[in-house]
């Protein structure tokens, strides 16, 4: 048997140093591995997170400046973004804890800023920084914080949290975006001060061109213009963003701020407004003009040449809408008056509800077109002598009203105060919702008249049986008056205008139901409404009470389009405006109209006739922006001019007009293609309230006692001359809407 031998021998095979090395190595690769995904995950989670905050902040930011412009309401205005704060970032457990402080901060310590901090489940931190300020608008500032759990950094031996953070600040209100006057041109002296004129103006300056100035200039804000412009040379005066308010020269006390030149500063574009509402009035009702005895009604629609010129009747009220001056306007001569403002007859001072303003609106210029009225007993009647009041309360009279000795010698006579009312329409069928749109139409009521006593005393005594007979009679009709609501007052004219109460309404002389028909009272008594039953002493009244149940005091606040019976009137006006010479020249400006304000009960509704009113505003709306949400300002007019059609206002003429919400505020508007050379002459009766906007006409500028131009000017270029005092006052309320809030970090 053979054996064969291995060739190669069998002895046992020596271990390599070298072998299991590998695992070591991979097992530590799975580690680094594991660290790299970990740190991947953790720093995009991260990421995402910082990316969800700055997103949370952007959109809060811009919230806090739109909601701030729409309702100048601070508090609303950071409650509602920092709730779009947390449900954008999804935390719906609330606010842990918040915390608010405010302080003064710039230069002269004069623009508040209020800072306010959160806390929110999760580790959320919120920190905003709201500060007025003032023409260089209100900036928000929002920083968030957030302490991101690391779910695979901490296994290594780093930390269980890292801090991520963002923030965003935002800017509304900027005037450098919405100036008192813009001229567009980039030309030398494109905004030029002559000679010994005084420009003052509340608001920024802005030029694209430069701007040729003197220390003539008196600016409540900023100056801005291209290189070479002589902003330095200005007069910087206090401004203060609160509408109404009077530059004056420094020292500036807080919040009151002094602006600065800016030069150079970049070109602003044209902000390209439209005018919507013009091809609505392409035609003038016939005639265009209608004689209402003492002063004449205009219609909206287009006109060829117009010359308002002076002569008797030559007060002319505008019906609300759009007029086309198709060959232009002009207003020259002194003993003329054309405005849409509609006023009470003997109108009441508003430092003496008893007593007659001087002038009245309707006197100014050389005009005599105010209304006027008078008032007697309905019939011969028998007084009774009641007991004397010993006790009578100025403050609260109920308890004793009759007797011929009290102590107010009132002699039992009540008092008597008129409005003037009209009922407009707004044929734009495009502003939604369609207000005041055929065939509704929109109340306006003026303040009241000053209180007249009726001359015999009244039987009886309050709240108990009386017979009252009151005639009211007209003696000229206010300008646009349709009709005329009547308020009394049974302790008499005390001063006290809650203690007016609506008792109705009544055509106007020569107006059934509103449409007027002739003939038209002046200087004749045209009694008001129909005879009262022949019941003495009511007989032939206007107004009368039987057994005394019509009047109950106190009177009532109601919705300003609504008059039910013991409603109080209107706001009264205020004093004449004060503004670039103050104080005014005594009895030489008329009164100005109440403040924008709610129409609904608990508020007065302010004005409900001319530029300060809003129809119809959100009940139950925002008292610090009354007219937020309103389509249309009922009676307000725009002045268009097509190519060619140039402007002329004189300071011997006399122009009154404000526009309104459905014009976007411009009363004046000329398309880019017309390049006339517009003139503006203001004297004491003139005044544009809203926005001129021209962007290709040149204006001429000069003096007036008020400020002629209450709103903004827009135009191609811009002179101001001669020896008068000008003013342009920027007033938010008669301005287009600014733009929106922009983020500027």
């Amino acid at each position: 048997m053979r054996f064969i031998e291995p060739s190669t021998p069998t002895r046992p095979r020596k271990r390599s140093l070298q072998e299991g090395q590998a695992i070591v190595l991979i097992a530590l690769l799975i580690l680094v591995l594991f660290g790299m995904l970990g740190l991947a995950i953790d720093s995009g989670r991260g990421y995402v997170d910082r990316r969800d905050q700055q997103t949370a902040v952007d959109a809060a930011a811009l919230s806090a400046g739109d909601w701030y412009e729409n309702y100048s309401d601070l508090t609303l205005s950071i409650n509602q973004s920092v709730a779009l704060y947390q449900r954008d970032l999804r935390i719906y457990s609330g606010i842990q804890t918040s915390n608010h402080t405010f302080a003064f901060v710039g230069a002269t310590g004069a623009l508040r800023q209020d800072t306010y901090t959160y806390t929110f489940a999760g580790s959320y931190a919120l920190t905003v920084v709201a500060t007025d300020t003032q023409f260089n608008g209100y900036q928000f500032q929002y920083t968030t914080s957030h302490d991101l759990p690391l779910a695979f950094i901490q296994i290594f031996g780093g930390s269980r949290t890292v801090p991520i953070s963002a923030t965003a600040t935002s800017i509304v209100g900027n005037q450098r975006q919405t100036p008192a006057l813009l001229t567009l041109s980039t030309s030398a002296c494109a905004t030029n001060l002559t000679g010994s004129a005084q420009l003052t103006v509340l608001g920024d300056v802005y030029t694209n061109g430069t701007a040729c100035l003197d220390s003539n200039l008196h600016e409540a804000g900023n100056c801005y213009g291209g290189a070479g412009s002589n902003c330095n040379v200005a007069q910087y005066y206090c401004y203060n963003s609160d509408p109404g308010y009077v530059p004056k020269p420094p020292p500036c006390v807080a919040p009151d701020i002094q602006g600065t030149a800016i030069v150079p500063a970049p070109t602003l574009p044209d902000p390209g407004f439209l005018a919507t509402s013009v091809g609505y009035y392409s035609t003038a009702r016939a005639y265009s003009q209608w004689n209402r005895g003492t002063w004449t009604e205009m219609y909206p629609g287009a006109y060829g040449s117009f010359h308002l010129t002076g002569g008797s009747a030559s007060c002319a009220f505008l019906d609300p809408g759009v007029y086309q001056w198709t060959n232009g306007y002009s207003s020259d001569a002194n003993g003329s008056m054309l405005s849409n403002e509609l006023r009470a007859p003997d109108e009441a001072l508003w430092s003496n509800p008893n007593s007659v303003a001087n002038p009245q609106f309707w006197d100014q210029n050389g005009v005599s077109c105010a209304g006027h009225f008078t008032v007697a007993n309905g019939a011969p009647q028998t007084v009774t002598l009641l007991p004397t009041c010993t006790n009578l309360s100025p403050v609260s009279p109920a308890g004793c009203h009759s007797g011929i000795t009290d102590t107010q010698s009132r002699n039992n006579k009540w008092g008597v105060e008129l409005t003037s009312v009209r009922f407009d329409q707004f044929l734009d069928p495009s502003v939604s919702p369609p207000t005041c749109y055929p065939p509704s139409s929109c109340k306006r009521e003026s303040a009241p008249s000053e209180c007249q006593l009726t001359p015999n005393a009244v039987v009886g005594n309050l709240h108990s049986p009386s017979n009252i007979g009151i005639t009211v009679n007209i003696t000229r009709n206010a300008p646009g008056a349709q009709y005329y609501n009547v308020y009394l007052n049974p302790y008499g004219c005390d001063g006290v205008q809650d203690h007016f109460g609506w008792v109705g309404r009544y055509d106007a002389p020569g107006f059934t139901n509103g449409v007027p028909g002739g003939l038209y009272p002046s200087g004749t008594a045209w009694a008001l409404g129909a005879a009262a039953p022949a019941i003495p002493p009511a007989a032939g009244a206007s107004v009368y009470d039987i057994n005394d149940t019509m009047i109950s005091n106190p009177a009532v606040t109601c919705y300003a389009q609504v008059r039910t019976i013991n409603c109080i009137p209107p706001d009264a006006e205020s004093q004449p405006q004060c503004f670039s010479n103050c104080p005014p020249p005594a009895n030489l400006l008329s009164q100005e109209n109440a403040l924008m304000s709610l129409e609904y009960p608990p508020y007065t509704a302010g004005d409900v006739a001319n530029e300060n009113y809003c129809q119809l505003s959100p009940n139950p709306g925002n008292i610090n922006a009354p007219c937020i949400g309103s389509q249309v300002t009922p009676g307000g007019v725009q002045f268009y001019f097509p190519n060619g059609s140039c402007f002329s206002q004189n300071s011997q003429g006399a122009t009154y007009v404000f526009s309104g919400v459905q014009y976007n505020w411009i009363v004046i508007y000329a398309p880019a293609s017309n390049t006339c050379d517009e003139t503006m002459n203001g004297g004491a009766s003139t005044q544009y309230i809203g926005t001129i906007y021209t962007p290709g006409a040149n204006w001429t500028i000069n003096g007036g006692d008020r400020s002629p131009l209450a709103g903004q000017v827009i135009c191609f270029t811009a002179k101001v001359a001669g020896g008068g005092q000008a003013g342009i006052d920027f007033n938010p309320n008669y301005s287009p809407v600014p733009p929106a809030a922009r983020l500027i970090n």
